[in-house]
């Protein structure tokens, strides 16, 4: 048995510079996969995840549930509508809980993810109709984060203004320290 351990100590390897990509497998795989981080201090049990995803996504083809660990897990979608509209649909949240979604690309491991930021629409309104400019509504929102996408779809006429809204990339554990400092 010693023998055995000391071979398969000297398979370990830190440098995988030398190492061979499979590019046309891997993309097939990861252009349908999300990695998703459940921040919870509970742990879930994936059954209950896959139950409540699969309803709250309703992917018109299935996909594929694979827990990680701490509450991170993989979804494997079978068609890429499915897959694009779970992400453009962010933020989600499940059993109280937020989840940041994102891409899985090929070439990183699940723990070298960044889960830090998450996607949040935000609602501006009160502004006057003369100062709804794409410039003043990108000052407001770099102040909560990066700003993604503006929507003045919301706002309707100016006569009649009733708000927009701004998608910003909210670094997620900043923003709920933030939020959890003004509930106390």
């Amino acid at each position: 048995m010693d023998s055995i351990i000391l071979k398969t100590r000297s398979l370990l390897c830190d440098e995988i510079s030398d190492l061979e990509t499979d590019e046309v497998n891997a993309f097939k795989e990861y252009s349908l996969t999300l990695a998703a981080k459940f921040f919870s201090s509970k742990a879930f049990n994936a059954k209950a995840v896959q139950t409540v995803l699969h309803k709250a996504w309703n992917p018109s083809k299935g996909m594929k549930i694979q827990p990680h660990s701490d509450n991170t897990y993989s979804f494997t979608f079978k068609h890429e509508w499915d897959r694009k509209w779970v992400l453009d649909s962010r933020p989600w949240s499940v059993m109280s809980s937020h989840i940041v979604v994102r891409d899985w690309p090929p070439y990183l491991k699940l723990e070298e993810l960044d889960f830090s930021h998450s996607p949040f629409w935000v609602r501006i309104s009160g502004l006057p109709p003369n100062m709804m400019s794409k410039v003043n509504v990108e000052k407001l929102g770099s102040k909560l984060g990066k700003v993604l996408e503006i929507d003045f779809s919301t706002a309707g006429n100016l006569s009649w203004f009733k708000f927009l809204r701004i998608q910003v990339q909210l670094d997620y554990q900043t923003a709920s320290h933030r939020i959890y400092q003004k509930h106390l």
